[in-house]
């Protein structure tokens, strides 16, 4: 690749785009830059970094038409996370896997725990070489089949921060190719399949410019600018203090939120009167009589209000709908009731007393001869032209019309109805007229009232009245049914004397608190914190002005993290096929000898096809037959994995990789070469490994422990159905003890917030037995890695004897403390069946704590005669 079209892909994945405007005008003016392009570039470097950008500039970088060649080239990408996997197998919803942006991030998930979930999506969205696996759906949900699998992948590129969705069946997005992904599947195409060599030389020397001037000039103006910038604490000394306040002064920076400033900054109504409430309080001479006078007071207003709401029931205007209502409801029967009778009439002249109870009575007797005895088989009343009179015998003729009226008068009985209205209406009427409505505002409780507030009296007195006159018009509308012209219901005083009430309780509290010394010292806290943010108050927005240029001042010193100036390589690197091939020959030689398989000896074909390098790997054999028949299946997969990581020495980025499973198929021996091996990338490249295996999780951890390499474990579990669920750290199999210890504290505060009965329940019990099982398990953990310092451990195949020498003498009273706290244990778990007369109660939550203490005091006494014996 010529020098150029390097240089433009150095640019394109290393540089901000303000960067690679800066050089896109190095390129363009060879006599130099003018005031007017120093004044642009820093005006755009502020602008990478939310400073203002007042001309609305925008860089222009460096790109192939700004160059004699054509490259395409991507950008550095770390992966953050990946999150909110949708239709993914059984994936639980609402999952992130997060991973460091440099170092190993190690994710455990044993079969079944979802973990090939996230490795499929990952060699999908980074394209990986083996596309064959696909991302499937949930088998047990069939609306799940024709729903799209999906996942968001949250990235940094350059620097910048961003979250790239992926859509399975679509194209994978661009950012995410640079990520390299190796696992089983992967190994095989990487022996059997013809690979595009991922190697260009680097060349380096048009950015000399870039160092030597540009950054120096732009350097000078930001410090100008930033020593511009006035600091002063010194006018908000008077702030500090043990208080709320204070603590933010003393603190203050850019990172303080404003809003919070503004909180502390604005006291409400409230605050303000319950400042005044605390001096009052802090002041009185018997805080104790003066609380008392308060609850009576309190205790008063609570009695007038009570009566105020009674009178109200009575006239409010749910209770002259009421009233309305009866009034119309008699209304309305006394008309049924006339219509009755004018129709029992029909203009007869009828006996007196008809329709009467003697006539009804008379009436009934007739009904029932006539169904049982007299006309059996008709209906009531019976009135053809054969029928007959029930009383006289004779025919009825015309009368059988009159006893049809007589049958429907009594079936309606509306004078009944009618009757019992009325005798509603006079009751409702009594109620009214003798209720007592009365406020009942005496003399001693007028001059209590108006101590608080002048206008309560003359509001209540007011309302008091209006109360009685809607009275008086509601009895004159029971007579009269009008229902019009209603006394409007003034404001009612019940508000302002609850708030009166509350006041006096909470002054009564107050007081309460003053009388106690220890109560009184809190009170005394309570006040100055009110009185530090009444100061804050009086220069809040001096304090808000301050952190804003703290705020400018880092935005500024922000942009000084671009300003670092590169090293420049002086040496290019010739592109030829011959110079590829050794150089990746090579390269496979030393991976195979870091992988214990140094006596495959390697060579390879290469040919030139359209411009493009592409190579065979061919293996110094005596046979001809292809590599998988010829090796065992732990050589297959190290040669293929030495053949990634040097395809990756040979790239000219330092884009992440991620490994599943990379040593499921190895032998024992060359797992821990593996482990060593990805544990030296780390410290190059962000590394990302899954693995169910057990030891080589170990053998990562310990390796990255040797080569200070930072390392983030997670590891994924099935829970409530669904599978790929996250949980920081690892299974507590594969804690350390201190890790454990952190479990156990953790627990334990749980325990203290629950209700501890002298008898537990047995769930409880049972509980607070298993953290004693944990508590033995990492007494041995203590014992095999701290005690002993990892000398020997489990799962190991050798005996770290180096480690001895950090190993020193336990004194009796160490020996003694290990085996009472592993013995306490032992009497509390289930491990042995206890006896049933012993029925001992589990330990407390108090008592866990006291042995978990115990526990770590003993390793730090041990440690820090470590530290002296090391001394």
């Amino acid at each position: 690749m010529a020098l150029l079209e390097e240089i433009l892909k150095w640019t394109e994945e290393n540089l901000r785009p303000w960067q690679r405007d800066a050089v896109r005008r190095l390129f363009q003016q060879e006599s130099g830059l003018s005031v007017d392009d120093y004044a642009d570039l820093y005006a755009l470097l502020k602008a990478a970094h939310g400073l203002p950008n007042p001309l609305e500039l925008t860089p222009e970088p460096l790109t192939a038409a700004h160059l004699p060649t054509v490259f395409q080239a991507g950008d550095t990408v770390v992966l953050k996370a990946i999150r909110d996997l949708v239709d993914v197998n059984r994936i639980a919803p609402g999952q992130k896997l997060k991973f460091a942006p440099s170092g190993m991030t190690v994710i455990y998930g044993g079969n079944g725990s979802g973990k090939s979930g996230y490795v499929r999506v990952m060699k999908r969205a980074c394209r990986a070489r083996d596309q064959v696996e696909k991302v499937h759906q949930d088998a047990n949900d069939p609306a799940a089949q024709n729903r799209i699998p999906k996942a968001i992948f949250d990235i940094e590129i350059n620097e910048d921060q961003k979250s790239v969705p992926w859509v399975s069946n679509s194209s994978s997005p661009d950012e995410l190719a640079s990520i390299s992904v190796f696992d089983s599947h992967c190994a095989r195409a990487y022996l059997t399949a013809e690979q595009d060599v991922a190697y260009l030389p680097y060349g380096l020397d048009v950015v000399e410019n870039l160092a030597n001037k540009v950054i120096p000039e732009l350097t000078r103006c930001l410090s100008e600018e930033i020593s511009t910038i006035n600091i002063d604490f010194l006018p908000f000394q008077h702030l500090a203090g043990e208080t709320e306040v204070g603590r933010l002064i003393s603190t203050l920076s850019e990172k303080t939120i404003p809003d919070k400033v503004k909180r502390l900054g604005t006291l409400s109504e409230i605050e303000e009167l319950h400042f005044k409430e605390i001096n009052a309080a802090l002041a009185e001479a018997d805080p104790e009589k003066k609380a008392k006078e308060h609850r009576l007071s309190a205790g008063r207003m609570k009695s007038l209000t009570a009566r105020i709401e009674t009178a109200l029931s009575w006239v409010s205007d749910a209770a002259i709908d009421k009233l309305k209502k009866i009034t119309d409801a008699t209304v309305t029967a006394n008309q049924a009731e006339k219509q009755a009778a004018e129709a029992l009439q029909s203009g007869e002249l009828l006996l007196p007393g008809t329709g009467e109870p003697v006539w009804k009575t008379l009436f009934e007797s007739a009904r029932k001869f006539s169904i049982e005895t007299a006309y059996p088989e008709y209906a009531f009343p019976h009135s053809t032209a054969e029928a007959k009179c029930l009383l006289c015998q004779q025919p009825l003729n015309e009368a059988g019309e009159r006893l049809a009226r007589f049958e429907e008068y009594i079936q309606n009985d509306v004078a009944k109805v009618a009757a019992e209205q009325r005798q509603k209406l006079e009751a409702t009427k009594i109620k009214i007229e003798r209720a007592n409505l009365s406020i009942d505002l005496d003399d001693p409780l007028i001059e209590e009232l108006a101590l608080f507030d002048e206008t309560v009296v003359p509001t209540t007195k007011i309302f008091d009245e209006n109360i009685e006159s809607r009275r008086i018009w509601m009895l004159q509308n029971l007579n009269s049914c009008t229902w019009e012209g209603a006394p409007a219901l003034v404001e009612s005083p019940r508000k302002r004397l609850r708030d009166i009430a509350a006041h006096q309780l909470r002054s009564a509290k107050i007081l309460a608190r003053a009388i106690d010394e220890t109560k009184k010292k809190s009170l005394i806290d309570e006040r100055e914190e009110l009185r530090a943010r009444q100061n804050l108050s009086a220069c809040l927005d001096a304090v808000l002005a301050l952190i804003d240029r703290l705020k400018a001042r880092q935005a500024l010193k922000a942009c000084e993290i671009d300003l670092k100036t590169r090293p420049i390589s002086a040496k290019s690197k010739e592109l030829a096929s011959g110079a590829v091939t050794v150089a990746l020959k090579n390269a496979l030689d030393e991976e195979f000898k870091f992988l214990g398989i140094g006596h495959i000896r390697t060579k390879l074909k290469d040919r030139n096809d359209k411009g493009k390098i592409k190579h065979t790997l061919l293996l110094d054999l005596p046979t001809t037959n292809k590599l998988e028949q010829i090796l065992s299946e732990g050589e297959q997969r190290a040669i293929a994995l030495g053949s990634f990581l040097a395809e990756l020495r040979l790239a000219n980025h330092a884009g992440g990789i991620v490994f599943d499973d990379p040593v499921s198929s190895l032998d024992h021996m060359r797992r821990g070469k593996v482990a060593k091996r990805l544990a030296a990338e780390s410290k190059k490249r962000q590394v990302l490994i899954f693995t169910h295996d057990v030891v080589f999780l170990q053998q990562l951890r310990d390796q990255c422990d040797k080569l200070n390499v930072p390392q983030l474990c997670c590891h994924l579990e099935a829970n409530s159905g669904f599978y790929g669920n996250v949980a920081e750290g690892l299974p507590w199999a594969h804690k350390s003890y201190g890790e454990r210890i952190d479990f156990l504290e953790k627990a334990q505060k749980g325990f203290e917030k629950l209700p501890w009965p002298a008898d537990p329940p047995e769930e409880l019990a049972r509980k607070m037995i298993r953290q004693y099982s944990f508590l033995r398990a990492t007494i041995e953990r203590v014992a095999q890695d701290f005690v002993l310092n990892g000398t020997v451990q489990r799962f190991k195949d050798y005996i770290d004897v180096k480690r001895l020498e950090l190993v020193i003498g336990l004194q009796e009273a160490e020996v003694e403390e290990i085996i009472r706290i592993n013995q306490r244990c032992h009497d509390v778990v289930e491990a042995h069946d206890p006896a049933s007369a012993k029925d001992e109660p589990p330990p407390t939550a108090d008592e866990l704590k006291q042995d978990i203490s115990d526990l770590r005091n003993l390793i730090k006494r041990i440690r820090d005669r470590r530290i002296g014996a090391e001394v």
